[in-house]
């Protein structure tokens, strides 16, 4: 199957993101791995190589580099509507996430005050005291939930032994605008019908986040018989989700 190169910079595009526009991606991992606390099914990247919750030992951008790269965009004439925290893997295992993240606002605030900061996250870091610190420095956290059961959540997120689905439940409560992002797929794994579908219902109804996107993957992904979930399915859910936690819901296909 062919994936998705990883990044080899700090910064890329700016890329056209059906929900965040003209996005500036900041890498704040590696670039000659990819390094996660999840390995999901659906990725377009390659497996995960250093799977951890904690890296210890990895090599992460310096935070004088980062700050660099993203001034020198802020202060060119390249038209973007979000930076957004992305890249190789999870960014807030970056183990300066905080402090970057306030420093990147600062920026954002003293150069080019339109443009939004969005984090896109597997949610597997909330727990940490720092990471929810940082959050507050991010006009859209978009934070993942792809299953409300252990079971599903193993079966599509394959995360590493120390993260905890109860945990991630916990912590995405009360984070001031949260988005929830959600994968939906179905075939030998599937969150989409069943008692996982109902497990993953219930857990938003208790979240109760700002705003709801989910999709379906759009390219091959690297398990065989995973299946894409389609346009009239995943308006369906959205009724469902809406009806069921009263918060907006955002369908996206290609």
């Amino acid at each position: 199957m062919h994936v998705l190169p990883l990044q080899k910079g700090i910064l890329y595009g700016p890329v056209h993101s059906r929900r965040l526009g003209r996005s500036l991606g900041i890498n704040l991992l590696p670039t000659t791995c990819k390094l996660c606390s999840f390995d999901c099914i659906y990725c377009h990247y390659e497996r995960t190589q250093i799977k951890a919750l904690h890296a210890e030992g990895v090599s992460f951008p310096a935070v004088a580099e980062i700050l660099q790269a993203v001034e020198g965009a802020l202060q060119g004439s390249l038209e973007l509507s979000y930076l957004t925290f992305s890249g190789n893997g999870e960014p807030t295992l970056h183990p300066r996430f905080a402090e970057i993240a306030a420093e990147v606002r600062r920026l954002r605030d003293k150069l080019r005050p339109e443009v939004r900061l969005a984090l896109l996250s597997n949610s597997s870091t909330v727990h940490l005291s720092h990471v929810r610190e940082a959050l507050a420095m991010v006009d859209v956290p978009i934070l993942k939930l792809d299953a409300g059961d252990r079971r599903t959540f193993a079966g599509i997120n394959r995360p590493a032994l120390d993260v905890g689905l109860e945990g991630i439940i916990a912590g995405l409560k009360g984070i001031p605008g949260l988005v929830i992002q959600s994968l939906l797929v179905d075939g030998k794994v599937s969150n989409v019908c069943g008692e996982p579908y109902q497990a993953w219902l219930s857990a938003l109804a208790d979240i109760r986040p700002s705003l709801m996107q989910i999709y379906s993957t759009d390219r091959p992904v690297p398990e065989t018989g995973i299946e894409k979930v389609g346009p009239v399915m995943l308006q369906r859910i959205a009724m469902d989700v809406e009806a069921g936690t009263g918060c907006r819901v955002q369908a996206y296909w290609a």
